[in-house]
């Protein structure tokens, strides 16, 4: 009897270690413990180490995407066509004006040839043959601006000392040979002058405080 029941015992042990042994066959052991996460301030800095990488990486690379681009000699095609090239880029414009200036005591003129770009380019050449050929050498017209029938000539702070030397005769022969080329060429009649960019209101031997014309 103790014997059967042995037997029995040691049956139902076997089938359950059978069943157990099955049961882990199918389904692996899962692990209890998990892998321990490393401290987050090592996870910080690793982090920021990648995020600093990418942004170096990105900024090399674009700095030289964009230096290669700029490098390269950039030739637009025209086909042949002048008129794609007038409108892509102003071309230098040759005229011809009659500049007015003192000598021997009145107003004479010489034809000269003008090359520029814009209007106020071509107003600084003819005011500069002007003084060239008033034997004015120093003074140079730093800035040309427009208002509708009034031109704006600011003249560097030698002009100031040649209108003494010049006198008043001769000075006002000057400022009138200037506007009378503005008015003749450029339909200019009223002309400003200014030295450095100030308004000249009193101490000099030609009045430059109002508007010539």
């Amino acid at each position: 009897m103790n014997r059967r029941k042995q037997q029995n015992d040691m049956e139902i042990e076997r089938e359950f270690e059978e069943r157990v042994e099955a049961k882990y066959r199918r389904e692996p052991l899962k692990r209890d413990k998990k892998r321990p996460k490393p401290p987050f301030l090592l996870r910080f800095l690793a982090w920021c180490g990648v995020i600093l990488f990418c942004f170096v990486v990105g900024y090399v690379g674009t700095g030289y995407v964009v230096e290669q681009f700029l490098n390269r000699p950039i030739t637009p095609d025209f086909n042949g066509d002048p008129t794609e090239r007038t409108n892509i880029m102003p071309e230098m414009q040759r005229a011809t004006f009659s500049v007015f200036f003192p000598r021997d005591g009145s107003l004479v003129s010489e034809n000269v040839d003008v090359v520029s770009r814009t209007f106020e380019d071509t107003i600084t050449e003819a005011v500069q043959s002007i003084l060239r050929f008033s034997g004015i050498e120093m003074v140079a017209v730093l800035h040309v601006f427009r208002d509708v029938e009034t031109v704006y000539l600011d003249l560097s702070s030698p002009f100031l000392e040649i209108l003494d030397e010049l006198g008043v005769q001769t000075g006002t022969l000057l400022l009138n040979g200037i506007v009378r080329t503005m008015n003749e060429n450029f339909s200019l009649s009223r002309v400003r002058f200014l030295v450095d960019s100030r308004v000249i209101s009193s101490g000099t031997t030609v009045d430059l405080a109002g508007v010539w014309q």
